[in-house]
């Protein structure tokens, strides 16, 4: 019996577009071959403000280009990169995402019409857009059900969090916890796998870990690199991606034999 290739639902960065990400994961494309189909989707809410300067840099002004949501702190930085797409550095300060339930209930409609997906992957904001999305389904068991997995709950494998951010803020916090209240740890008890870039600027090493933290350690994983915010490097990091590849298709049932 011949197996159907994964579907992979791919979910953007800050004021990107899915035209951006199919260019950024090129490099995963190739690594997974003939084994996996991508479908990219952009955010409901177009981009509130200047694009990123690397994405001026190589698409232009070919937009439009689109938000997950607009990050809100009382902060003296508000008008950084880092700020609006991941919210505050300091995790004491309030926050909040205006915009993010639209885009939860635009993306479980999506999930809906285009699915089955196995995998969901997430750049950036898109990776923290995936963890809110996970924290959904997983919210949405009965405090009885502990003993539930998540695979009758949640409609994907694995998400892969590419250059992630701990979505944490005061209206998100009650659905992280909601959808950690099944796990013995208090986690998103889904398997995930993790890319960071061991030289990012944009999301700190402290997001970058608690996001890691707010899933179950028996289904995480981490792969380093040593470039910044942004997919690894096509050239040097070859192996990476097949590593990658390699470990989503085992999670998945897909090894190859």
């Amino acid at each position: 019996m011949t197996r159907r290739p994964l579907r992979v639902l791919c979910l953007h960065g800050w004021r990107t577009n899915s035209r951006v990400l199919e260019f950024q994961t090129s490099a995963l494309r190739h690594a997974f071959g003939s084994s996996a189909d991508f479908v990219y989707v952009n955010a409901p809410w177009t981009a509130s403000g200047p694009v990123p300067d690397v994405v001026r840099l190589f698409f232009g002004d070919s937009g439009p280009y689109y938000q997950w949501w607009d990050a809100q702190t009382h902060s003296s930085d508000s008008h950084s990169y880092s700020h609006s797409c991941c919210g505050s550095s300091n995790a004491t300060r309030l926050r909040r995402y205006d915009g993010f339930q639209r885009s939860l209930d635009c993306l479980t409609s999506q999930i809906d019409a285009l699915g089955p997906f196995d995998v969901v992957l997430g750049f950036s904001q898109g990776a923290a857009m995936a963890t809110l999305l996970t924290a959904h389904y997983l919210s949405r068991s009965p405090p009885s059900s502990s003993s539930s997995s998540f695979d009758s709950l949640v409609p994907y494998k694995v998400c892969v969090l590419v250059a992630g951010f701990d979505p944490e803020t005061p209206e998100t916090l009650e659905m992280l916890l909601d959808g950690g209240r099944a796990s013995v740890e208090g986690t998103l008890d889904v398997p995930s796998v993790h890319v960071v870039g061991t030289t990012d600027t944009v999301v700190t090493a402290f997001k970058s870990q608690k996001l890691m933290q707010r899933f179950a350690s028996s289904g995480r994983v981490r792969f380093e690199h040593d470039g910044g915010h942004e997919f690894p490097s096509r050239v040097k990091c070859r192996k990476l991606y097949r590593d990658i590849a390699e470990h989503v298709l085992s999670i998945t049932g897909q090894a190859q034999t």
